[in-house]
């Protein structure tokens, strides 16, 4: 999740990357929805009209699951790609310092910030009385561990290329690369799932769970922008990461269904046993698939559009960073209605989603803001 501006001129932009942008980051505003009205699988600042129980909890759980294991993939290979015009730009140190500024500050700010006032808003109506004060106390990363993860991948690349620099174009990864690449994120998940767990909320909810699979994509986009190759896929290679990306996700929700159904998923996210094997297998599998496909798929079938989709796209980064508070003060405007939760729902979502956007671009626009967002 990178500027428009540190990344390529407004006038070379690609312009499907707009639209993936705004179509993943939509994903999140609705599933983050779904989690304060109609299902219970994560916490959200604003759920006092929640209903958790019947057939469309269950719809929504499980593609919510499925979006918040491999929805913000896409995002990661496209940083990775767009990192290295930055980097032979910049320098790797000018490089390091633009990403503190755009990803560091965000950050900070929403931790300190955002985070806390949509916590505070989104209980004013819970017994307790806590102020603002009291939750920021209780603060956490929550959406922004994306952000924290990029900030390392970042880093990491500008340290690896300021010791070894790019001499030559590498060679563009091959299906070989691409099932390793499966592969490190299968190993790397399950080590780390060992200590923590896609549930879990430990070191501020930063989901280091989460960042083996952002590590390998990052380096993906990198590898393919270093190789100099357009990145496109042929017809028959997209279609099949679709098939191994459907076919790899309806296992995985058959997975967490056995495990969830006999009260053991916990045994399929941590511990080493086959269930997590299994579930980590599938989840580099996905996690490859998936991100190969989405990103082919949009590219080929929105490669243009308007003038709208340019400014929502260039508000899309703040739109992310500010949409739990959006979405909790959507929500409490429409706390009186008397509608049922699954409708409120659909409602919101449709709502929220160009308010979101309206609101981040209109952040970007001012002076100042528009250098870090």
């Amino acid at each position: 999740m990178t500027s428009a501006d540190d990344t390529v001129t407004e006038q070379a932009r690609a312009q499907w990357v707009d639209t993936l942008r705004v179509s993943l980051i939509s994903g999140v505003i609705v599933v983050h929805a779904a989690t304060a009205y109609v299902t219970d699988f994560a916490g959200y600042y604003y759920d006092d009209e929640r209903v958790t129980s019947g057939v469309a909890s269950v719809a929504f759980a499980l593609p919510a699951l499925m979006g918040g294991m491999f929805g913000l993939g896409p995002l990661f290979v496209v940083a990775g790609w767009f990192s290295v015009g930055s980097l032979a730009r910049r320098g790797p140190a000018g490089f390091m310092a633009g990403r503190l500024v755009r990803l560091g500050v965000p950050m900070v700010v929403f931790v300190m910030v955002v985070n806390p006032l949509a916590d505070y808003l989104g209980n004013l109506w819970d017994e307790d009385d806590a102020s603002f004060l009291d939750r920021l106390g209780d603060t956490e990363f929550s959406i922004v561990w994306f952000v924290a993860a990029l900030l390392a991948c970042s880093i990491g690349y500008a340290l690896v290329r300021s010791v070894r620099p790019l001499t030559h174009p590498g060679a563009p990864p091959d299906r070989r690369a691409l099932v390793i690449a499966g592969a490190l994120i299968a190993a790397g998940s399950l080590a780390v799932w060992q200590f923590t767990t896609l549930l879990d909320t430990d070191l501020l909810n930063v989901r280091l769970s989460a960042w083996p699979q952002a590590a390998v994509l990052f380096a993906l986009g990198v590898r393919v922008a270093e190789a100099r190759c357009d990145g496109r896929l042929s017809a028959p290679s997209e279609h099949r990461l679709g098939e191994v990306a459907a076919a790899g996700s309806v296992l995985t929700l058959v997975l967490v269904y056995y495990t969830g159904a006999r009260d053991q998923l916990d045994s399929a996210l941590g511990g080493f046993t086959w269930v997590s094997i299994a579930f980590a297998s599938l989840y580099g599998i996905v996690s490859i698939a998936f991100t190969l496909w989405c990103v082919a798929w949009m590219r080929r079938r929105w490669p243009t559009h308007g003038s709208l989709m340019i400014k929502a796209g260039r508000g899309s980064y703040a739109a992310y960073l500010l949409h739990p508070v959006v979405l909790v003060c959507v929500m409490l405007a429409m706390r009186t209605v008397p509608l049922g939760a699954q409708l409120k729902f659909v409602i919101v979502s449709v709502i929220a989603i160009p308010v979101c956007f309206t609101v981040g671009y209109a952040l970007s626009r001012l002076p100042g803001v528009r250098r870090v967002l």
